[in-house]
Parts: structure tokens; sequence; C-alpha cells
């Protein structure tokens, strides 16, 4: 059974590089964030179209991904979730489609990264000051649409094996999800 595993938190908490990290551990693959594709061309200064074209392009992403291998994992740097915090973000609101393709998709499981690492800026990162916010609000919709997820805390090196570790065990799990 194939299975997508998706990696959400605030900026900054390390989701691309441990999404490749455990790409490479598991020996499969891993796609990228669209929403951050799509801001280094476009820039960051999102509406509301914005924000359901990158929805719709995560999700067209995820599917691609799924098509391209025949592993029985894939790994998403984020999902629509996180493009639904960052919308109420940007525009103290979401988009209603947004907000029903993230309630509806389920994965069988998400790493919910905790901003208790440093902030590291780049050209695209912004809302330093409300990761707190931003991660409450992830765990709060998690939650809500009922997703099973695993905190993912610590320095880097605990992160990786706390995420190799929730991902053993979901491979342990014959009954769980596909996204």
């Amino acid at each position: 059974m194939r299975k997508k595993i998706v990696l959400m938190g605030p900026p900054s908490t390390g989701k691309t590089t441990l999404a490749r990290q455990l790409a490479e551990h598991f020996g499969t693959n891993w796609i990228e964030e669209y929403g951050r594709l799509y801001c280094e061309r476009f820039g960051n200064d999102c509406d509301a179209m914005d924000h359901c074209h990158i929805a719709a392009g995560q999700l067209y992403y995820e599917e691609q991904g799924m098509l391209a291998s025949t592993h029985p994992l894939l790994f998403c740097d984020t999902d629509v979730v996180v493009t639904q915090t960052f919308a109420e973000l940007y525009l103290g609101e979401c988009p209603a489609i947004v907000q029903e393709w993230a309630a509806q998709y389920n994965y069988p499981l998400t790493l919910l990264l905790s901003p208790d690492v440093p902030w590291i800026q780049d050209d695209l990162r912004l809302f330093a000051d409300r990761r707190e916010w931003h991660f409450n609000r992830l765990r709060e919709l998690l939650e809500c649409y009922q997703r099973p997820y695993v905190l993912i805390s610590g320095n880097y090196e605990q992160r990786l094996q706390q995420a190799i570790q929730a991902v053993e065990t979901l491979l342990r799990e014959p009954s769980a999800n596909i996204g």
C-alpha cells in the first residue's frame, strides 16, 4: 500500500531538509513545496487567487509524485493545510476552496515540526514573530481534520531520528490509509 507522509510546520523548522533526509533514508522520492516555488517566481505578496493556485499546485505535485514512483512512500514537503494557514496570515482569512481541500485530504501520517530551532532568514521567509501562532494553528487544524500526526522537536539530528521512528511505526501498520 502506497503512503504519502506530510511534513508541516512554521517557516524555518527544517521541513525541506528533513523531507530530503527521509527520502534518502527510505530510498524514495520527496516533493517540494509548491508554494515556495510559486513565490520564488511571482513574489510572496499573495492574494486569495494566489493561495488557490498554490493549493491546487501542491495537490498536483503530490499526484505527480505518486505517479512518478513505485516506492510505497512519498514524502511531501508541506500540504494544503499549510497553504490554509498562510492565507490566514496574509489575508486574515482563507478562501473556501482551500479550506475544503485541506479538510478533504487525509494522510496516514503528518510530521508536525516544532518551532524550537533557530530562525534562518532567507529571501522569502516572513512571519518570524508568528511561529508559535502558526505552529498552534497547524496543530488545531490537524486535530479538527482528525489527521494523525507526530510532533517532531529538538535539534536536527533528534528530529531525523524521531521522524524515522514515526515512519517505521507507520510501515508496521498494514491498515494505514493512503492520502
